[in-house]
């Protein structure tokens, strides 16, 4: 038999407030229906609940190990009721995000896809920039999270690290270095050893004129650093204010670049980059995830970041795979 919850409240409040009248007037029923229900459940239940010889109100052993799992059941109901109550916000709530330009084109899109196809309602919303105008968007505006390249010191917020990323040297596939490459992974094919790019190649690459992003950008200040921690100056072909800018100057062969690896999955597909094996040039970044410290989370932010969280623990199973 269905343990019937009317009846479970009733008896809960009963040894909660301990007394039947009491219990009564926060029921607002009868006190003869508050003693009713307690019989009836006991009748169910085949075991007396309550001590009624002692004048009062005292739980048998029964009473206090049914009393114990009542508690959690309706505990269980309250969350139940607070988590849909939360979803009614995030289907009709606002999301402001804020992201530097390689994660709010490259990275963002995917999440908030899922985002809307769960929460088709909630009215989410993307504010791309540099990473200094972000973060600085971040603490006077009402942006809710934001999502950054390059290094974060900014007083007034929290921040973690989100993903790694991984920056590569990328030419034209005509590029001289690029043809150059192929001729040495093609003879070390036919030796039977592992293509190993020499010191002079290096230089070559270094020697060439890089298509860098603008400064103030999280991506080229990842570069200079990481450039000035090996002693390597990098000579400026040309400056461009966005990462397609940049692909198409390298495309046209303009010139080097050196670029995360999530921006250039379609040209190296088919075939209008190439990337340069270059260890010494290779960088690693983490990205960052910045909230304003003591700003409340929202429902539908706390929404997003499930989502963002699920994608994290997709992403370290492919890497641990």
């Amino acid at each position: 038999m269905a343990m019937n919850l009317h009846l479970l409240r009733i008896f809960a409040t009963v040894a909660r407030r301990k007394s039947f009248s009491r219990a009564a007037e926060e029921l607002v029923i009868s006190q003869p229906a508050v003693s009713k229900g307690v019989r009836e459940l006991e009748r169910q239940l085949g075991l007396p609940l309550l001590d009624r010889s002692r004048g009062g109100v005292a739980l048998t052993e029964a009473g206090e190990t049914l009393l114990n799992y009542a508690q959690r059941i309706f505990a269980i109901e309250d969350a139940a009721e607070v988590a849909v109550a939360q979803l009614k916000q995030v289907e009709r709530g606002k999301l402001a995000i804020g992201a530097s330009a390689t994660i709010g084109i490259y990275l963002l899109p995917t999440l908030l896809g899922e985002f809307h196809r769960r929460y088709p309602d909630a009215q989410p919303s993307l504010d791309i920039a540099a990473t200094h105008d972000i973060l600085q968007r971040l603490l006077t505006s009402p942006l809710d999270i934001a999502f950054v390249e390059g290094p974060v010191d900014v007083e007034g917020l929290i921040v973690t690290p989100w993903r790694e990323d991984t920056l590569v040297v990328v030419a034209a596939p005509d590029h001289p270095l690029a043809l150059e490459q192929r001729r040495m992974q093609a003879q070390a094919q036919r030796r039977g050893v592992a293509p190993a790019p020499g010191k002079t190649f290096i230089q070559r690459i270094v020697a060439e004129g890089f298509i860098q992003r603008e400064p103030g950008s999280g991506t080229r200040e990842i570069v200079d650093a990481g450039m000035r921690e090996r002693g390597i100056t990098l000579r400026v072909a040309m400056e461009v204010n966005n990462t397609e800018g940049v692909k198409q100057m390298v495309s046209a062969g303009l010139g080097l670049a050196i670029v995360p690896t999530v921006t250039i999955a379609a040209e190296l597909a088919t075939g209008r980059l190439v990337t340069l094996d270059a260890p010494e040039l290779t960088l690693r970044r983490w990205l960052w995830r910045a909230q304003v410290v003591d700003r409340p989370v929202s429902p539908a932010l706390r929404a997003f970041l499930a989502i963002v969280g699920e994608s994290e623990h997709e992403l370290g199973s492919v890497i641990q795979s």
